[in-house]
């Protein structure tokens, strides 16, 4: 498969650290009382600060709150954000952040206990492609451990807050995925070796650490299609001991979604992020994402949103303070496709299961196509006209300037066994200039062309590797294999394959 050079490489965060972050951490000292108030040996971590994780009780009154379901993080400093070469615009600049410390659940909240949750406040889901349960709400045999799946950013925040608790922030979940100040080489200190990767440290992703879909080979492969049970892969648990923080699910935070929040001219202590807005930050990635987005610093947002998005909750220890940053401004983007006729065709008709428009913010692009560990901008999900031509609407952060694809799943290019791509089975397409975003943008174009000869798994522009999708959804024109259509394990029939990529 053409394009895919440099997909397998872990992250190198070397070029991302400057003396200027070299923040002082505080000092806790050993001899502090440590209380056990519910006398299960695992004593408060209010009293305790400093002590190992794996000792510490996030609620010390509930003797079912043990270092088994919820984890504490440590008061002090971490460094939020990326500038390496898999980083994109929104991740930077690099950044210290201090939070007080909080406790955030070990796993992703299950199926189960989402459908337990449900049921008993009389709920129906909301999400648009739930898994795991029926339209009535019943669990499928043999998935209540796997994670929740399919929900939306409301229903995660109303179940957290139901159990005591709350979303975490964005700023609450890097710092579990990477770890505070005090665990690099110097611990009174943040440092170079401060600025890890991934939640189990340096080392390139692999089936074994995260439940993703590896680029190891250089041609992507699902680790096992589907996700795991939670808390499966312990060899990838973060720095204090959480789970499934890559992979599995993407998960929701608290934040509303900005690409420019890192950038405000303050401290960020305790951060929120903006103090409203209508989109919301994923992290983490799913059992479709690529080893380059397994990153602890890369960022995912609804605005490009399928159907692998999970949470856990936080318990933190206070009211975390929104980012001082204007509202995101948001524009339209309208155009229209078409598809050239292939050989022995009259017209190019628009026909098969779906079609998908995705945008690109420039800077995140190489080649003309997303750049590896990168995140689209925004896409939509069509169902195909049958017709020579159909209009698109997309709406996108402005006062940037985007580059659009767009790529159509004809149905006939899944395949179960082989798992061969179906999205661009009937064409991919790019516009032909790049789209300045600064108002609403009517009359763009873009034409998609047959796949070359070859098959479905053999398109895919120079750079396509990179480009990424929703998770849950048809993987694009160059991008990695999705789920095959018909029932995957526990998946109700006739849906979408899964979306490769982001």
């Amino acid at each position: 498969m053409p394009g895919l050079a440099g997909t397998s490489s872990a992250e190198d965060l070397s070029s991302s650290w400057s003396d200027a972050l070299a923040a002082e951490v505080e000092r806790f000292e050993s001899d502090q009382s440590c209380v056990d108030e519910d006398g299960d040996d695992f004593v408060n971590a209010l009293s305790c600060p400093g002590a190992s994780p794996s000792r510490l009780d996030c609620d010390d009154a509930d003797p079912s709150v043990t270092p088994d379901t919820e984890r504490w993080v440590r008061p002090g400093p971490f460094l939020m954000g990326s500038a390496s070469d898999h980083a994109g615009v929104d991740e930077q600049p690099v950044h210290v952040v201090q939070l007080t410390g909080y406790c955030l659940d070990r796993n992703e909240v299950t199926a189960e206990q989402f459908a337990d949750w449900l049921r008993r406040k009389g709920r129906k889901a909301a999400g648009a492609d739930v898994r795991n349960m029926d339209e009535r709400g019943n669990l499928e045999e043999g998935r209540g451990l796997h994670p929740a799946e399919g929900v939306t950013w409301a229903e995660a925040r109303a179940y957290c807050r139901a159990h005591g608790k709350e979303l975490p922030t964005e700023a609450l979940w890097e710092k579990a995925a990477r770890g505070g100040c005090e665990l690099g080489q110097d611990p009174g200190r943040c440092d170079a070796d401060d600025l890890r990767a991934y939640p189990w440290g340096a080392d390139a992703p692999t089936c074994s650490l995260a439940n993703h879909q590896s680029t190891a080979t250089g041609i992507p492969q699902l680790c096992t299609s589907d996700t795991h049970p939670v808390g499966s892969l312990t060899d990838g648990a973060g720095p204090y001991g959480h789970l499934d923080l890559a992979g599995n699910v993407w998960e929701f935070v608290l934040d509303a979604y900005h690409p420019g929040v890192y950038s405000t001219e303050r401290s960020r202590v305790d951060p929120s992020g903006p103090s409203s807005g209508e989109f919301h930050v994923l992290r983490g990635g799913s059992w479709n994402t690529f080893s380059t987005n397994m990153r602890a610093a890369n960022r995912f947002h609804d605005l490009v949103m399928g159907s692998a998005a999970g949470f856990r909750c936080a318990r933190p220890d206070v009211v975390s303070q929104p980012d001082p940053i204007p509202a995101l401004e948001m524009v339209t983007l309208q155009g229209t496709l078409t598809r050239a006729p292939a050989a022995g065709e009259e017209e190019g008709l628009l026909e098969g299961r779906a079609l998908y428009v995705t945008v690109f913010d420039i800077r995140d692009t190489q080649d003309g196509m997303l750049a590896p560990g990168r995140s689209p901008v925004a896409e939509t999900r069509l169902t195909p006209s049958g017709k020579a031509e159909q209009a698109f609407t997309l709406r996108v952060p402005a006062g940037q300037t985007y580059l659009l694809s767009a790529a159509l799943d004809d149905g006939s290019g899944a395949s179960k066994d082989d798992y061969i791509s179906a999205s661009g089975s009937g064409g991919f397409g790019k516009a032909d200039d790049p789209v300045d975003a600064a108002a609403d943008v009517d009359g763009l174009h873009i034409q998609l062309q047959r796949p070359p000869a070859g098959g479905p798994g053999a398109m895919g522009p120079p750079g396509g590797a990179g480009t990424m999708g929703p998770p849950g959804q048809p993987p694009g024109a160059g991008k990695a294999p999705g789920r095959p259509p018909g029932k995957a394990p526990g998946r109700p029939p006739g849906q979408p394959p899964g979306r490769a990529g982001q």
